[in-house]
């Protein structure tokens, strides 16, 4: 027989678990701690959706948007807060654009993007001067570039504007949800009556892929809600300057960040040093007083001592008088070392303008101080900044908007017309006329050396920048070089130096 020896048991598996580190938290201000709790009695909404205000969206409508919620978001709330990484919400930035440190920034931005605006320019070899004029009417009509202005103030103040064609339509229209596109057969000429600026507190997305990032709208609304009315993105243009990940746009209300909420922490610090230094020179001296404490308590008490400090504090001035003991009491005038307080306070002001990437002078109108101090190369670099502002958020949209105006005034979009943005930096008169002067003599040496030709020179100045021979007419043949017409009778066919050969011949022949 065969007897199996008793083992003991094998002990339970205990799998191993993953600690996960703690981060460090981020110093906060009050302001951010109150912020911090108020989000966690509300349990996990700073991440969510956007609450549109009531009428905005119907109340029979079902929206999918995500709703899975990081499970540790207690953790990090605190580092997304004191980062000023959350969504502050439009009732917030809107009170933001009260400052004048936001509303400078904002509106310098726009006020320079919208400035020297745009010129329409007709294709080289086609005259365009009556369309474009008829052209620059429209603009003027729908005041083009006002509300361009408001689009980049609504982007600087809430992330994102919306600029509404309005064709006419009621406001409950079901067609206003249909596509509105831009050709002669689906818009129809003098249909376009305005232009409408939409702040964004008043639409929300009402579709939009959230599931197939291959395709070209994933996390782009196709529909808008503005008051209750489902409006189709092609009716509503979108102007966004700093776009958010596609996994917080429903935290943004599809829009971006506000350039009020990336300076705010410099603002804050700003405005924090601004009353420092206040305070400071306010109180930038005290007067001490050296006595012997104990004898004046024995004689006057200290409703005595206290009655004479209060007399001295309520008649302080330069013309005051504090009469002291002459041998018991001395009085001095202690006072704080303010040398340096101006660099101090200046350089947090200079720091504003980072998030903006203004310079000083255009932010403040402060000039730079010191020794060779010149802010002509700052301005260039900001009218780069500009330039590059202007095509990437006015460009496409400005085109949709110049295709629009030509569909409802001729019911066709005209490809050769096009326009640019006037460059912010520009010459002066003598600059533009020696550069001039310079292009003249370069083309007469073309034409003299047999380069070029005059019908070739005069095609060239009609696509010329200055614009002087812009729609000259090209008929007939080039004008010959005055050399070649010196001793040529006009009777005889020669050419007159005045247009008329009967007004330059007299008796004597000249």
């Amino acid at each position: 027989m065969f007897f199996r020896r008793n083992r003991p048991a094998p002990p339970a598996r205990i799998e191993p678990a993953l600690v996960r580190p703690e981060r460090s938290v981020m110093t906060m201000t009050d302001t951010d701690s109150r912020e911090v709790a108020r989000v966690r009695s509300g349990a996990t909404t700073v991440f969510s959706p956007v609450k549109p205000l009531p009428g905005v969206v119907p109340k029979d409508a079902v929206v999918a948007m995500d709703s899975a919620y990081p499970a540790d978001i207690a953790q990090y709330l605190n580092n997304a807060v004191a980062d000023g990484t959350t969504f502050l919400g439009y009732a917030r930035l809107a009170e933001m654009a009260q400052r004048v440190e936001y509303r400078h920034i904002v509106s310098t931005l726009a006020d320079e993007a919208t400035r020297e605006w745009i010129e329409f320019r007709g294709k080289s070899g086609s005259s365009k001067a009556d369309r474009i004029s008829e052209l620059e009417a429209e603009f003027v009509r729908l005041s083009v570039r006002d509300h361009f202005k408001t689009m980049a103030e609504f982007d600087g103040f809430y992330g994102i504007g919306q600029l509404f064609f309005d064709t006419g339509l009621g406001q409950l229209d079901k067609k206003l949800a249909n596509p509105l596109l831009l050709t002669p057969e689906t818009f129809q000429k003098g249909s376009l009556k305005a232009l409408v600026a939409i702040e964004p507190i008043w639409t929300s997305p009402n579709e939009y892929n959230s599931s197939n990032p291959l395709r070209p709208d994933f996390y782009v609304p196709r529909k808008w809600w503005v008051q209750g009315a489902t409006v189709h993105k092609d009716r509503l243009l979108r102007f966004v300057s700093r776009e958010v990940p596609p996994i917080l746009a429903p935290t943004y209300n599809f829009g971006g960040i506000a350039l009020t909420q990336l300076a705010k922490p410099y603002v804050d610090n700003w405005v924090r040093t601004r009353q420092s230094v206040s305070d400071l020179i306010n109180g930038c001296s005290i007067v001490n007083l050296k006595t012997e404490m104990q004898a004046v308590y024995q004689q006057a008490g200290i409703g005595g001592l206290i009655n004479r400090i209060e007399n001295f504090m309520k008649f302080r001035d330069n013309r005051g008088v504090f009469l002291t003991d002459k041998d018991k009491e001395e009085l001095q005038i202690l006072s704080a070392n303010l040398a340096g307080l101006d660099k101090l306070q200046n350089q947090a002001l200079e720091q504003v303008c980072v998030a903006a990437q203004e310079p000083l002078v255009k932010f403040s109108g402060i000039s730079p101080s010191g020794l060779n101090a010149s802010s002509e190369g700052e301005i260039r670099v900001w009218y780069d900044r500009v330039a590059a502002y202007q095509e990437s958020f006015f460009r496409a949209n400005l085109t949709k908007v110049m295709h629009a105006c030509m569909l409802n005034i001729w019911g066709e979009i005209d490809p050769d017309i096009s326009f640019n943005f006037v460059p912010l930096w520009q010459l002066d008169e003598a600059a533009k006329a020696a550069i001039a002067k310079t292009n003249a003599d370069t083309r007469a040496v073309y034409v003299e050396i047999g380069a070029a030709s005059n019908d070739e020179v005069r095609t060239a100045l009609r696509s010329d920048e200055d614009g002087l021979f812009d729609g000259a007419n090209l008929e007939g043949g080039g004008y010959e070089p005055l050399a070649e017409q010196e001793g040529r009778d006009p009777e005889n066919g020669g050419v007159s130096l005045f247009g008329n050969p009967a007004a330059h011949t007299d008796n004597d022949g000249v």
